[in-house]
């Protein structure tokens, strides 16, 4: 009978362990909400930078971590509230830390006024469950201080003169490269120019003004030849008198009238005056008397305008 008793005990006992076993999770997750339902885990309160002067702004964030399933409220940081503090933006983020547990963040943007050490202000987190029913509210006041410096000296008390702003100081050493560079630069120009003068008169001194009227006027007799009408060939034959006699005697002859080319032959005394002046003459009738000579008489001026060229005198030496 007890050996029965016994067995029965054992067996109820081993029922029971089996039956508790099975109920430890059921009572576990029933236990959760009911021991996390309304708690605060932490508050945190960053703030950035600790020392700003009057009208600076800071960064003043607001972590608070909380049961998964229930929302939260930050209350008390507002645009009244927060003297001598200016509320700019506010901002709110949510992240999960843990199973059951999440984290809301609360950054505000602050601008500061008044001076000296100032504690941010106090605030009140919320919270409420899925249906928005208060569940908890709990008041803080946060130890952090930030520093407000005054901008001006607080034991000024009267307006002090503007000063005048000061001009940089620019370093000489700084400068002289490009200076001298600069005058270099002009130098070399200014050489270069020199020796291209130099060679264009070397170069014009070598050019014989003779030889230049003889190439122009055989090439006008063969255009003479090839049937150029006789007063285009008196113009052309004047022409190329007047440009010899201002390169061979340095005289004004292209731009000026016949007498005074005829003045100015007479002052240097230049052999063949009455030929030139022939010439001269004989063209300024075709250009101006409408005289119309024939091919004959422009060969035979041709002719003069050669030999007068070939029998004049060197030319003379350059001006400087």
């Amino acid at each position: 009978m007890n050996r029965r008793s016994e067995g029965y005990a054992s067996g109820s006992l081993k029922w029971l362990v089996i039956v508790l076993f099975a109920a430890l999770p059921m009572l576990t997750v029933c236990a959760l909400p009911v021991a996390a339902w309304g708690a605060v885990s932490g508050v945190t309160v960053t703030l950035a930078p600790d020392s700003v002067f009057v009208g600076d702004r800071i960064h003043c964030i607001i972590g608070v971590r909380h049961p998964a399933n229930e929302l939260v409220a930050l209350e008390g940081i507002d645009s009244l509230s927060v003297q001598p503090f200016e509320l700019i933006s506010r901002k709110q983020s949510s992240s999960i830390v843990s199973l059951g547990t999440a984290k809301e963040s609360f950054e505000f943007e602050l601008a500061v006024f008044g001076s000296g050490r100032l504690l941010i202000p106090p605030f009140s987190v919320v919270l409420r469950d899925s249906e928005g029913k208060v569940i908890k509210r709990d008041s803080y006041r946060s130890s952090t201080l930030v520093l407000v410096k005054a901008l001006t000296d607080s034991t000024m008390r009267e307006i002090r003169p503007i000063k005048p702003p000061i001009k940089p100081l620019l370093p000489f050493l700084l400068f002289l490269p490009v200076i001298l560079g600069v005058f270099a630069i002009a130098g070399l120009v200014l050489l270069l120019l020199f020796f291209l003068k130099r060679s264009v008169r070397t170069s014009a001194e070598k050019v014989d003004p003779g030889q230049v009227a003889q190439r122009k006027l055989r090439k006008l007799r063969s255009r003479l030849s090839a049937g150029m009408p006789p007063p285009e060939c008196y113009e052309e034959l004047s022409n190329i008198m007047r440009s010899f006699l201002e390169t061979h005697y340095r005289i004004r002859a292209l731009e000026a009238v016949t007498q005074e080319i005829e003045r100015d032959l007479k002052k240097l005394g230049v052999a063949g005056f009455e030929s030139i002046m022939n010439l001269l003459a004989q063209a300024d009738l075709v250009k101006f008397a409408d005289s119309r000579p024939d091919a004959e008489e422009s060969r035979q001026s041709l002719r003069k305008a050669e030999e007068v060229i070939r029998s004049a005198r060197p030319s003379l030496p350059p001006e400087e």
